[in-house]
């Protein structure tokens, strides 16, 4: 019972309110007095286990009927997508008590400390590449297993041996997390941190790898209805099932209530730029004072564009941004929390970060020159 009873899609972009999340809150937090966020992080692994099985095995039987296939495989990511939102209502939840608990013991930067505390101590799916990397493994076998993670829209090319080799190089020097002391009296709020930090890898891993995985079914998809693989992500998933193939509108958007759900093909939110002066503000991730030269990045194929020096301006980072974002000099986030990727990342490289913008991408554009005062989250345009 933690469903997001209301949401909207518009231009691009998805719509919370902290309306919505009160409603699921009391639910949640019964919950989580009688169980922990590790228990969730389990759960997901299992599952995890048992649909990579069922997925590849799937993939494999060329005598079972392509859309008997692909009704199985959307009914395994439906059930994956539960775990892709209940970080969102979890967050909610714990990072306020975070800032409250910890003002009482940690005196300074309380924000940085939250940060550094909740570094998790699991190992998502990069981390784990990192260590096998570290131990030998062969290049050619890690992007065969762990290629997926530059595939994060499902479609785009996976990681290739060089890339791997490359990126060898890159960690060759690499430091592990320096955990600060946590005081008694938050060792166990910490530890649902962690988890939930980890949780948020975690969800989306999990996700991209099973549709990695599952692409033999999408290409028969594809096959069957004469549609390029490339673009089948643009067709409805309706549609495909019921037989009749329909793009989404260019325009689309959509918004849900309970168990109703309505598409638009045109936006049903006005976006309006109440700032005039190209100035946002946002969460200070990591400290410090930058200029640079704006690259907005929207998915991993532009990745490429971002060069040393550059600010990298996104919706959010995930694991496979870690190229960019070691070249670039400090980060500007449209989304995310004190837990969010980009904040952990940023820290760690001590390079200025501002998140939580809500509409960086849309403010700022190619070859813009910001600065971004992560002392006061403040990111503008100057020229």
């Amino acid at each position: 019972n933690w469903e997001f009873l209301a949401y909207i899609f518009n231009n691009g972009a998805w719509y919370n309110s902290n309306e919505v999340y009160e409603i699921v809150k009391p639910s949640a937090e019964a919950w989580l007095k009688k169980h922990s966020i590790a228990e969730i992080t389990e759960q997901l692994d299992n599952f995890y286990k048992q649909k990579r099985k069922i997925i590849v095995e799937l993939a494999k039987k060329p005598n079972i009927d392509t859309e008997a296939k692909f009704k199985i495989l959307l009914n395994i990511i439906r059930i994956d997508c539960v775990y892709i939102w209940v970080a969102h209502i979890l967050e909610y939840i714990l990072l306020p008590k975070l800032k409250t608990e910890t003002t009482k013991y940690i005196k300074g930067d309380v924000n940085k400390f939250i940060g550094d505390a909740s570094y998790p101590t699991k190992k998502n799916a990069l981390e784990q590449m990192e260590e096998e990397i570290k131990h030998g493994a062969d290049f050619a076998a890690l992007a065969k297993k762990y290629g997926w993670m530059r595939a994060r829209d499902g479609f785009a090319r996976p990681y290739n041996k060089k890339e791997i080799a490359e990126h060898a190089l890159e960690i060759k020097n690499k430091k592990g997390h320096k955990y600060p002391v946590i005081p008694k009296p938050l060792k166990k709020l910490f530890s649902e941190a962690r988890e939930l930090v980890f949780l948020r890898t975690q969800r989306t891993d999990v996700y991209y790898e099973l549709i990695f995985l599952a692409r033999p079914i999408i290409k028969e998809m594809a096959k069957k209805f004469h549609i390029p693989f490339s673009q089948l992500k643009y067709y409805t998933v309706q549609s495909l099932v019921n037989g009749k193939p329909k793009k989404y509108p260019k325009n689309f958007s959509c918004i849900g209530y309970k168990d109703e759900f309505v598409c638009f093909d045109k936006p049903i939110i006005k976006d309006e730029v109440f700032n005039k002066s190209s100035e946002i503000k946002g969460i200070v991730a990591q400290t410090g004072i930058i200029k640079g030269v704006v690259k907005v990045v929207m998915k991993v194929q532009e990745l490429g564009k971002v060069k040393k020096g550059d600010i990298l301006v996104t919706y959010m980072t995930s694991p496979n941004f870690l190229p960019a974002m070691k070249l670039a000099a400090g980060f500007v986030t449209d989304e995310g929390g004190l837990t969010c990727h980009a904040a952990i990342v940023a820290r760690e490289m001590k390079k200025p970060c501002v998140i939580g913008t809500k509409n960086a991408t849309k403010i700022f554009k190619d070859g813009d020159i910001i600065e971004v005062d992560a002392n006061k989250g403040i990111v503008k345009k100057i020229k």
